[in-house]
């Protein structure tokens, strides 16, 4: 099985990703170049861009991977991880 760093596919959909990132800014710059003040509702529709663009960095590092691979550990560590997912103490040898 290949792993996703091997995986060309992979650098492809980064590279789409991103196009479709970047491209929403200037939709976004035509919206509110449209309205007549900028309010709160102008304000928010920005998050669209910005969580577009936030998740290129996101999937290219592998973060939900990373934090999953934390979360993993830190339940372990605190010993609620058998609580969570089988309801059963567990002992340490």
């Amino acid at each position: 099985m290949q792993q996703q760093h091997e995986d060309p596919g992979f650098a492809i959909r980064i590279g789409l990703l991103s196009v479709i990132a970047f491209m929403s800014w200037p939709v976004w710059m035509a919206i509110v170049a449209g309205q007549r003040e900028f309010t709160w509702a102008v304000a928010w529709s920005a998050a669209v861009p910005v969580l577009l663009t936030l998740m290129v960095p996101f999937v290219a590092f592998h973060c939900a991977e990373r934090i999953h691979h934390g979360f993993t550990r830190l339940e372990h560590a605190l010993h609620i991880d058998t609580f969570v997912h089988d309801h059963m103490p567990h002992r340490h040898a």
